[in-house]
């Protein structure tokens, strides 16, 4: 579901605390606080080797603290998109492809006569899944499966409200022959970030200026912000000066920026993401081409959410300063600002969100500070 927020602190934080005592109420087993609060850093405990299972094609999860385990070293070890691909391989073999490795492989082919569609022309068709968080498309099955203890949950594309199904283990034969997910016994539907098309990108909000920010990266001006589903950014066609973006291979390019805030039912996160793409001749947007230099910085602020747990404040920094926030000779740089897991419920409440990034493409420089 789709939902905007009136700028009002008082008001969010009181929606923040009723939110969390609603859902409290439906605890069905002990929330352990430091393995649901998977900011920056996830503690030391949560770091440990476990691995899970493949099932039926999916990633099989023993219970919700060892998901949270696994995604802690996700956050923490692996820093983007192309290491995470380090950490299947263990899996290859047994029959798992993840969300996240569907993407590498339809975009696989580069060549300029290219005709099967893009990643990105699917996700606007409705024909695959728009994860923007790529440590969570990492334990997400390239058809939308996960299974955590006894629960196998189905993320599908396409559908209007964002339907997603948690459905009984049991069932995994008749799941993988396709079966209608609202026909099994016992399955619960739920409505998450994987709504339709195009309601999951918005253009950007907040205060968005040409160049580096007037203060410093911390400083919250403003009301509260209004929640966004999704990802909330925009394109940039050229460099600050007005001289567009050199082609690739005579074909268009851009960069897309956004951040994100999603939510698939019992996992949440939000983060930040710049990224270079060029069109291609019959296929759609691809994101081939290499800017020589990307640098990012956040800070973001508001409340997280989980079941069992009231909601607690947060405030996440990152800084080009810090190792890894600066990218050369990349096309694709993110990072996750927070993200929370916990059975039943995880919800993030931003109240600020503000983003700078600098992107140098063969000379062309562009650069936003975005402050919400």
């Amino acid at each position: 579901m789709i939902m905007k927020r009136k700028n009002y602190s008082t008001l969010f934080g009181v929606l923040a605390v009723v939110l969390g005592l609603l859902y409290a109420c439906k605890r069905t087993e002990a929330a352990d606080p430091d393995l649901a609060r998977g900011s920056v850093g996830p503690s030391a405990k949560a770091l440990t080797k476990e691995v899970p299972t493949v099932a039926n094609g999916w990633l099989r999860f023993a219970d919700m603290k060892a998901f949270n385990n696994i995604m802690g070293i996700l956050h923490e070890k692996y820093q983007n998109p192309g290491e995470l691909q380090l950490w299947e391989r263990q899996f290859k073999g047994n029959g798992y492809t993840s969300l996240r490795e569907r993407y590498r492989q339809i975009d696989a082919d580069t060549t300029e006569n290219r005709r099967e569609p893009t990643v990105d022309s699917l996700i606007n068709s409705n024909k695959l899944l728009d994860c923007p968080d790529s440590w969570f498309a990492t334990v997400l099955s390239k058809d939308g499966f996960i299974q955590i203890a006894d629960t196998v949950y189905c993320f599908k594309p396409g559908n209007e409200k964002g339907e997603a199904y948690a459905i009984p283990a049991r069932y995994g034969k008749d799941i993988k022959a396709n079966t209608v997910p609202a026909m099994l016994p016992g399955t619960k539907v739920h409505h998450t970030s994987f709504i339709k098309i195009p309601g999951i990108r918005w253009p950007e909000q907040g205060n968005v200026q040409t160049g580096p920010p007037k203060l410093p990266i911390c400083t919250y001006t403003g009301p509260s912000m209004p929640n966004f589903w999704g990802q909330s950014g925009g394109d940039i066609y050229g460099g600050d000066n007005g001289d567009t973006f050199p082609e690739h291979n005579g074909r268009t390019v851009k960069l897309n920026y956004h951040r994100w805030r999603v939510g698939y039912i019992f996992y949440a996160s939000t983060g930040i993401r710049v990224k270079m793409w060029k069109k291609t001749r019959f296929a759609g947007w691809q994101s081939v081409t290499y800017a020589d230099q990307m640098i990012m910085e956040a800070c973001c602020k508001g409340y997280a959410a989980t079941a069992g747990t009231a909601p607690y404040p947060f405030n996440s920094t990152t800084s080009p300063a810090w190792p890894g926030f600066t990218k050369y000779a990349e096309n694709n740089f993110e990072k996750t600002m927070l993200w929370v897991g916990s059975p039943i419920f995880s919800e993030i409440l931003l109240e600020h969100f503000n983003f700078h990034f600098l992107v140098n493409y063969r000379g062309r420089v562009a650069e936003r500070s975005i402050r919400q």
